[in-house]
Protein backbone atom coordinates (compact mmCIF):
# COMPACT_ATOMS: atom_id res chain seq x y z
CA UNK A 1 0.00 0.00 0.00
CA UNK A 2 1.46 3.14 -1.43
CA UNK A 3 0.62 6.48 0.90
CA UNK A 4 1.97 9.63 -1.21
CA UNK A 5 0.55 11.54 2.40
CA UNK A 6 3.53 10.13 4.89
CA UNK A 7 6.18 10.51 2.30
CA UNK A 8 7.12 14.20 2.99
CA UNK A 9 6.78 13.44 7.23
CA UNK A 10 9.22 10.42 6.66
CA UNK A 11 11.87 11.95 4.64
CA UNK A 12 11.61 14.75 7.37
CA UNK A 13 11.98 12.31 9.82
CA UNK A 14 15.03 10.80 7.94
CA UNK A 15 16.99 14.25 7.28
CA UNK A 16 16.33 15.23 10.79
CA UNK A 17 17.89 11.72 12.11
CA UNK A 18 20.89 12.03 9.88
CA UNK A 19 20.94 15.33 11.15
CA UNK A 20 21.28 14.59 15.17
CA UNK A 21 23.87 11.71 13.92
CA UNK A 22 25.93 14.17 12.05
CA UNK A 23 25.49 16.50 15.02
CA UNK A 24 26.97 13.97 17.72
CA UNK A 25 29.70 12.27 15.96
CA UNK A 26 31.13 15.70 14.16
CA UNK A 27 32.38 17.05 17.41
CA UNK A 28 34.46 14.13 18.57
CA UNK A 29 36.02 13.60 14.80
CA UNK A 30 37.36 17.52 14.39
CA UNK A 31 38.60 17.15 17.83
CA UNK A 32 40.35 13.85 17.39
CA UNK A 33 41.97 15.57 14.52
CA UNK A 34 42.90 18.76 16.05
CA UNK A 35 45.00 16.82 18.53
CA UNK A 36 46.26 14.91 16.07
CA UNK A 37 47.06 18.11 14.39
CA UNK A 38 48.85 19.77 17.67
CA UNK A 39 50.77 16.73 18.10
CA UNK A 40 52.32 17.01 14.09
CA UNK A 41 53.07 20.51 14.71
CA UNK A 42 54.45 19.96 18.28
CA UNK A 43 56.98 17.44 16.79
CA UNK A 44 58.01 19.89 13.86
CA UNK A 45 58.73 22.64 15.56
CA UNK A 46 60.42 21.17 18.69
CA UNK A 47 63.38 22.03 18.11
CA UNK A 48 62.66 25.53 17.24
CA UNK A 49 60.94 25.58 20.66
CA UNK A 50 64.12 24.45 22.14
CA UNK A 51 66.62 26.89 20.74
CA UNK A 52 63.74 30.01 21.57
CA UNK A 53 63.32 28.67 25.30
CA UNK A 54 66.99 29.31 24.84
CA UNK A 55 66.91 32.61 24.00
CA UNK A 56 64.37 33.61 26.28
CA UNK A 57 61.61 33.66 24.10
CA UNK A 58 58.79 31.53 25.36
CA UNK A 59 56.39 30.33 22.75
CA UNK A 60 53.48 28.04 22.77
CA UNK A 61 50.51 26.65 20.57
CA UNK A 62 47.71 28.75 22.40
CA UNK A 63 45.74 29.57 19.60
CA UNK A 64 45.42 26.25 18.48
CA UNK A 65 44.53 25.39 22.52
CA UNK A 66 41.70 27.94 22.32
CA UNK A 67 40.25 26.36 19.29
CA UNK A 68 40.31 22.87 20.94
CA UNK A 69 38.96 24.44 24.46
CA UNK A 70 35.96 25.51 22.06
CA UNK A 71 34.53 22.88 20.70
CA UNK A 72 32.52 20.07 22.76
CA UNK A 73 35.37 19.14 25.84
CA UNK A 74 32.77 16.73 26.87
CA UNK A 75 33.05 14.54 23.63
CA UNK A 76 36.00 14.32 23.74
CA UNK A 77 36.37 12.76 26.66
CA UNK A 78 33.63 10.45 26.33
CA UNK A 79 33.91 9.10 22.34
CA UNK A 80 31.97 5.75 24.05
CA UNK A 81 28.82 7.74 24.71
CA UNK A 82 28.82 9.80 21.16
CA UNK A 83 29.20 6.70 19.43
CA UNK A 84 26.57 5.41 21.11
CA UNK A 85 24.02 7.82 21.11
CA UNK A 86 24.77 8.19 17.10
CA UNK A 87 24.01 4.32 16.95
CA UNK A 88 20.61 4.80 18.90
CA UNK A 89 19.58 7.75 17.01
CA UNK A 90 20.17 5.41 13.64
CA UNK A 91 18.42 2.49 15.25
CA UNK A 92 15.71 4.48 16.15
CA UNK A 93 15.11 6.13 12.60
CA UNK A 94 15.48 2.86 11.22
CA UNK A 95 12.40 1.27 13.76
CA UNK A 96 10.61 4.53 11.78
CA UNK A 97 11.69 3.67 8.77
CA UNK A 98 10.36 -0.19 9.34
CA UNK A 99 7.10 0.88 11.26
CA UNK A 100 6.71 2.95 7.80
CA UNK A 101 6.91 0.43 5.75
CA UNK A 102 3.95 -2.06 7.42
CA UNK A 103 1.78 1.12 9.62
CA UNK A 104 -0.64 -1.56 10.65
CA UNK A 105 1.58 -4.43 11.88
CA UNK A 106 4.67 -3.24 13.37
CA UNK A 107 3.74 -1.76 16.69
CA UNK A 108 7.06 -2.54 18.22
CA UNK A 109 9.21 -0.58 16.06
CA UNK A 110 6.86 2.76 16.75
CA UNK A 111 7.26 2.13 20.53
CA UNK A 112 11.04 1.59 20.34
CA UNK A 113 11.46 4.29 18.21
CA UNK A 114 10.87 7.57 20.55
CA UNK A 115 12.13 5.18 23.58
CA UNK A 116 16.06 5.12 21.89
CA UNK A 117 15.73 9.01 20.50
CA UNK A 118 14.74 9.86 24.14
CA UNK A 119 17.81 7.60 25.51
CA UNK A 120 19.95 9.33 23.05
CA UNK A 121 18.95 13.05 23.95
CA UNK A 122 20.04 11.75 27.33
CA UNK A 123 23.34 10.65 26.24
CA UNK A 124 24.22 13.45 23.95
CA UNK A 125 22.78 16.30 25.49
CA UNK A 126 20.39 18.93 25.25
CA UNK A 127 21.59 20.58 22.05
CA UNK A 128 21.53 17.40 20.05
CA UNK A 129 17.69 17.03 22.00
CA UNK A 130 16.96 20.26 20.23
CA UNK A 131 17.98 19.16 16.77
CA UNK A 132 16.13 15.82 17.59
CA UNK A 133 12.79 17.32 18.68
CA UNK A 134 10.98 17.38 15.65
CA UNK A 135 12.08 13.53 15.00
CA UNK A 136 10.99 13.01 18.22
CA UNK A 137 7.47 14.50 17.84
CA UNK A 138 6.86 12.97 14.42
CA UNK A 139 7.85 9.07 15.86
CA UNK A 140 5.44 10.39 18.83
CA UNK A 141 2.47 10.90 16.78
CA UNK A 142 2.98 8.04 14.89
CA UNK A 143 1.86 6.08 17.37
CA UNK A 144 -1.36 7.81 17.18
CA UNK A 145 -1.00 7.69 13.81
CA UNK A 146 0.32 4.77 11.97
CA UNK A 147 -0.20 5.98 8.89
CA UNK A 148 1.60 9.01 9.14
CA UNK A 149 -1.36 10.32 7.23
CA UNK A 150 -1.42 14.17 9.25
CA UNK A 151 -3.34 16.16 7.09
CA UNK A 152 -6.54 14.37 5.89
CA UNK A 153 -9.66 13.82 8.55
CA UNK A 154 -10.56 10.10 9.75
CA UNK A 155 -14.27 8.94 9.57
Amino acid sequence: MKNNSATPALVFLIADVALGVAFVLLPPVVMSFLVLLKDVFGVLILPFTFLFGLAGWSSDMSSLDSVMGGLAPSMLRHPFRAITAAALIAIGGLCSVLAFSSPRAAHMERIIAPILTVVAIGLAGLDVGVILLPALLLQLSALRYPEMDFFTRRK
